[in-house]
């Protein structure tokens, strides 16, 4: 089952840089996160439409000149699972 997944109040996250990396302070669960250019891209992505794991990795690996495969789609898959654990974005079924 395919699902789509969104990012959870972007306008509401406060993104400072810091040498390449950034600092994502989520202000209504009060938590601070430290992500890398992927990770916050994976939010600006997601900001702009929800979308699938595929699509997902599609834009990632044309942003970023990857090549599209099966660990990289592993790695953004464990990310977005991160991600939902810690309440940045949500999935719901495709078909819903």
């Amino acid at each position: 089952m395919e699902f789509i997944w969104r990012v959870n109040y972007f306008s509401a996250l406060r993104v400072e840089s810091l040498e390449g990396e950034f600092i994502v302070f989520q202000r209504e669960a009060g938590k601070t996160h430290f992500l890398n250019e992927i990770g916050l891209k994976i939010l600006s992505i997601l900001d702009q439409s929800p979308a699938t794991l595929d699509s997902l990795c599609r834009e990632l690996s044309e942003y970023f000149t990857l090549p599209p495969d099966t660990h990289f789609s592993a790695q953004i898959n464990r990310t977005l699972q991160r991600y939902e654990a810690l309440g940045l974005v949500s999935r719901v079924k495709e078909n819903a």
